[in-house]
């Protein structure tokens, strides 16, 4: 091979090594992947069991010592990417904005409580009668919400909502022992309806832009 020959692919050489290897074109084209911002967490995102804290059985528990005749409605839950506190003060701030009749609030150390105050309606859509059906004429009752949140180290906070429900009215048995108050196990429809309320609250915040 003459010595022109071999100068002349020594050049070809050259060129393509520095096209495909040196070109700065080509280096930012292979790392704008690694540019690109990663996806935005979630404003709330189902409550993963694994967190959830086992509760001791209750040994004293006898048979036919509640009035409800199944067991209560697991609590509604969610997890939020907010602080406890601010779950604790959205909800505290919601039911100010409803019509709602409400008392008896008490602030504790993982939560909030407050009472519902329910009219017959009311009563009926978050209870169940159970077994009470057709022998129990209601008129009122009253729904304490317990709101619990936990701090889960990751910008979310578990939040946890139940409804203890009692129903006020009348036997219709006139023979049976006199009696006012009934408690009753809830159908989940205000503790959804919190959690609800919670969702659009914190997606909201995610989707307004900034000031």
């Amino acid at each position: 091979m003459s010595t022109a020959r071999k100068q002349r692919l020594f050049c070809l050489f050259v060129f393509f090594l520095l096209f495909f290897e040196g070109s700065p074109e080509n280096c930012s084209y292979a790392q704008a992947p690694e540019d690109k911002p990663a996806s935005a967490a979630p404003a709330v995102r189902p409550c993963d069991s694994r967190q959830e804290s086992p509760k001791p059985a209750r040994k004293d528990k006898t048979k036919g010592k509640n009035d409800a005749d199944s067991k209560e409605f697991a609590p509604a839950c969610l997890e939020a990417k907010d602080s406890p506190l601010g779950v604790q003060e959205f909800f505290q701030s919601y039911i100010r904005t409803q019509a709602w009749r409400f008392g008896e609030e008490k602030i504790v150390a993982d939560g909030w409580i407050v009472a519902r105050y329910l009219d017959k309606d009311e009563l009926l859509q978050f209870a169940k009668e159970g077994r009470f059906a057709g022998h129990v004429t209601w008129n009122a009752g009253k729904a304490v919400v317990v709101v619990t949140t936990r701090d889960l180290g990751d910008s979310y906070t578990r939040v946890e909502v139940s409804a203890r429900i009692q129903g006020s009215g009348q036997n219709v048995d006139r023979f049976a022992p006199a009696r006012d108050l009934w408690n009753l196990n809830s159908s989940g429809a205000l503790e959804k309806t919190l959690i609800a309320a919670l969702e659009d609250h914190c997606k909201s915040l995610r989707s307004s832009p900034p000031n």
